[in-house]
């Protein structure tokens, strides 16, 4: 292949583009994706063009590594693992952030939920009695309610944010 004059873009746009993807990736890993995944993406993409620049402009020694036993080994794990990732994420299916949501206030004690309802705490306690439902201890969780009295937390939810 014939030797193409950009490496002066290729590895500069290696650099920025890797960079970024590495620590949105390690932010959307740690921290949460919302904010930072369309970035992530873009810049994405931008780091695949500088990467083909890359290979272009170093095509003899790129071709080189598929020759050695130990760098094919490497680049054949690393499609391994890539792929074994896509294959467990489609696997998985994708949660919906509104189930999430709710798993995440099922979990929150009667405590914690009285204020975000509006209410003192004894009063939400009182309620819930009225409905038949004995809180033990205000710390309980929802789930732990629903446990106790073998209901479901999706009523006992529509109980206390009504």
């Amino acid at each position: 292949m014939k030797n193409l004059k950009i490496r002066w873009l290729a590895t500069p746009l290696i650099i920025g583009a890797g960079i970024f993807v590495a620590t949105t990736g390690l932010l959307m890993f740690f921290v949460t994706a919302d904010p930072f995944r369309f970035a992530h993406e873009i810049v994405g993409v931008g780091f695949a063009v500088g990467i083909v620049l890359h290979i272009l402009s170093n095509w003899r020694p790129f071709t080189r590594y598929f020759s050695q036993k130990s760098a094919a080994g490497i680049i054949a794990l690393g499609w391994v693992v890539g792929i074994s990732l896509v294959t467990t994420s489609a696997m998985r299916g994708e949660e919906d952030a509104e189930d999430r949501v709710v798993d995440q206030i099922e979990q929150t004690s009667i405590q914690l939920l009285a204020p975000v309802v509006g209410v003192e705490v004894g009063a939400l306690v009182d309620r819930l009695k009225a409905d038949g439902l004995v809180v033990d201890n205000p710390e309980m969780s929802i789930e732990q309610l629903a446990d106790k009295h073998g209901t479901d937390t999706e009523d006992i939810l529509l109980l206390i944010f009504r």
